[in-house]
This record gives structure tokens, sequence and C-alpha cells, in this order.
């Protein structure tokens, strides 16, 4: 099968200073509840459905997906991060999971909050992704549409084509939140 033409590599991001080391994830695509929690995660729901897909659109089966975002009010469950915003405890931030067969994947997630990086610099809402498929691993970031931080992020504007970064919104919405779509694409897998 020959590459498309419009179809490129999802840009490499930065690791970032909160990857989930100890993070405690579960196999669950539902980042909302936490196991033995009291409630739901505070902030809005966002589901996020995509693909693994090589240059040649194939899909990727059985990658790697870790997944990790700050709060609905910018901070993470990270020792490093000295946000002074509250941590939420119906919220641990990170999951690992699987794409299927067809390299689809899913969370239900909440939109994380922005926070500040510098004083003079603040982050726009994003998640994090690392993605390791059977030839090579990728980490990068999913943005969100329409964020007016968006056009002031310093590491959104540094790779080429920053809108293969910002996910797409799915028609029609589902009745328990937002969805969006947001394809991984690798060279080989």
């Amino acid at each position: 099968m020959r590459a498309s033409n419009n179809r490129r590599r999802t840009p490499d991001q930065i690791l970032g200073p909160f990857f989930p080391v100890r993070c405690r994830a579960f196999a669950s695509n539902d980042l909302t509840r936490v196991e033995r929690g009291t409630g739901l995660a505070q902030g809005e729901v966002v589901e996020v459905r995509g693909r693994v897909l090589n240059l040649d659109g194939e899909p990727v089966r059985g990658a790697r997906l870790t997944i990790w975002q700050a709060n609905s009010l910018g901070r993470y469950r990270h020792a490093n991060d000295s946000n002074p915003a509250p941590l939420d405890p119906n919220f641990l931030g990170c999951t690992r999971l699987r794409s299927s067969d067809d390299g689809s994947y899913m969370i239900k997630t909440i939109k994380p909050g922005a926070y500040p990086a510098s004083p003079e610099w603040t982050r726009p809402p994003h998640i994090h992704f690392e993605v390791l498929g059977r030839f090579e691993r990728l980490v990068t970031q999913m943005y969100f549409p329409g964020e007016p931080l968006n056009g002031r992020d310093r590491l959104l504007a540094a790779v080429l084509r920053p809108e293969l970064l910002v996910a797409t919104e799915a028609t029609p919405q589902q009745p328990s939140g937002r969805l969006l779509n947001f394809d991984i694409v690798l060279v080989k897998g």
C-alpha cells in the first residue's frame, strides 16, 4: 500500500516534567473514576477516540499507550508539580492501554486545565501520549480545538505542522460529554 499524500507522522513533543513514573495506572479507559473512589473527577467530560496507524494507513495493532494529563484545574498528580491548584481526589490523571486490532483506542476523561509553565507562559489544555508501536516510540501531546492559548504555546508553535496535534471535534456529540478524534500516525508502526 502506498503512503497517502495527506497522511503525516504525528509530531514529537517533549516528555515533560510530569511523566507518571509512580502512577498507579490501571487498565481502564475511564479516567473520570478511580478504583474504590467515592465520586467522579471534576471538570468537563471528554471522550477521545482515535486510531494508531502507520503512514500507509494500516492499523498498528497492540500499540501500548501511556496517557497522562493535568486535572481540570491544571495540576498533575506528580510530586514535582509545584502548581498550587488543588488535587482532585477522584482523578489519577493517567492510564495505560493497548490499541485494538483496528488500531483504535478510546479514553473517557476530563478536559485538563491550563497551567503556568513560567511567569510569562501558560500551557493550554493538553493530554500527553507515549505510544510504543512494533517498531518505534512516539511521545506527543494532543491539544484541544479552539483554545486561545494554542496560538501562543511555545511547544505547539515549535512543530512544523501544529495542526496535526490538535484534535478534531467529532459529530454527533455524546450525551455524556464532548467527543474528540485524535489519530496518531507512526512511520512504520
